[in-house]
């Protein structure tokens, strides 16, 4: 092709394109036309550009190509928002872009990477509520008893010669509280096998004896044998029903076991020591059981006589423990003093006050008048 061939054709396209453009801008529409580039300038192909207006009806989109470039729709005069998005960049807005007729708005848009967005997601089941915690069983409430006077206390202890018709109304069940408990003492809470159909009542004292075969006696068959009975201590009920009672320890001479007795508590008055008078070795007791079935006692420790209240025999009243060092009527050998301190019927518990030698069962006692 010769050079003046070239510029025939080249001159013929400059002329197709004014009449284009001519021809557009007379119709009085304009379009936005731009690149888009990343931060470093390349290119972006597939960026979308929307393009907003009142003016429009919907909006109006176009897309960029390969080199970036995008050309809108032809639109009407007036004013638009563009919006430039690509994923995996910051989207960017142009508001207030003015179109005027027959205009080509170069509009170029550069996008910055987004963000790095990570989002984690944990799927786990509800954790499962606590149980609620479990009531404690209430622990019944211990009842309190009455005081009892010190000088009734005085007459509940010592050892006794059970009297020819039992006076028990009945026996310890067990601990309230604690059933596989087997002694017990001070302040516990018994279940006793009597209740109002016997009488009981609310606030009533009661002796606990125990009885216990006398030591010299184990080779005598039972029904020959010698008992011995002690007091274990004193107990007043607090709560009663018709055919059980609960009863709480108020004084204990020693422990309490289940199946001991309960029998009505008949306080004493305090004792007072009578004068000690002449001891009558004569007429003599003897000592028949000793404290908790001792055959020894000393100082302080509690025996028992064959004389009660049938002799004259009284509280407070002293007496002579001795032995015959020749036979029935021989001299007197003096082994302790002693007093008495509780007396039934026919026998009396007393306490040795002096020794001069270990008092033992069998010895005789003068009583002092």
């Amino acid at each position: 092709m010769t050079f003046l061939t070239r510029c025939r054709v080249c001159l013929t396209l400059i002329a197709v394109l004014t009449a284009g453009l001519a021809a557009w801008a007379q119709t009085g529409q304009a379009k936005i036309t731009g690149h888009v580039t990343d931060g470093s300038g390349a290119a972006l192909p597939g960026a979308t550009v929307t393009i907003s207006s009142p003016n429009l009806q919907t909006p109006a989109t176009a897309i960029t190509d390969g080199s970036g470039q995008y050309v809108s729709m032809p639109l009407p005069p007036g004013t638009y928002s563009v919006m430039f998005e690509l994923e995996g960049f910051e989207g960017r807005s142009n508001s207030a872009v003015v179109l005027r007729a027959g205009e080509l708005l170069n509009l170029d848009s550069e996008l910055g990477l987004a963000a790095l967005k990570e989002t984690v997601e944990v799927v786990a089941p509800a954790p499962t509520p606590p149980a609620p915690p479990r009531p404690r069983p209430e622990t019944p409430k211990r009842p309190v008893a009455r005081p009892v006077p010190a000088e009734q206390l005085a007459s509940v202890c010592g050892p006794g010669q059970p009297g020819a018709a039992s006076l028990a109304l009945g026996t310890i069940v067990a601990h309230r509280d604690e059933a596989n408990r087997m002694l017990y003492g001070n302040n516990d809470t018994l279940v006793i096998d009597v209740g109002t159909n016997a009488g009981v009542v609310k606030g009533q004292n009661l002796v606990v004896r125990r009885r216990y075969r006398v030591v010299d006696d184990r080779k005598v068959p039972l029904k020959e044998a010698a008992f011995g009975e002690e007091a274990a201590g004193l107990i007043q009920v607090v709560e009663t029903r018709p055919e059980t009672s609960d009863a709480v320890v108020v004084y204990a001479c020693s422990e309490f076991m289940a199946g001991d007795a309960i029998e009505p508590f008949d306080a004493m008055p305090m004792y007072a020591s009578i004068e000690p008078g002449t001891p009558q070795f004569d007429d003599p007791a003897k000592v028949i059981l000793g404290d908790h079935g001792k055959i020894l006692g000393s100082a302080r420790d509690l025996m028992v006589i064959d004389r009660g209240t049938s002799q004259g025999v009284q509280r407070g009243q002293h007496l002579t423990i001795f032995r015959r060092t020749l036979g029935e009527r021989g001299p007197v050998s003096t082994v302790a003093e002693a007093i008495i301190i509780s007396v039934r019927a026919d026998s009396a518990t007393i306490r040795i006050e002096r020794t001069r030698d270990a008092v033992t069962v069998g010895d005789m006692a003068a009583l002092h008048r």
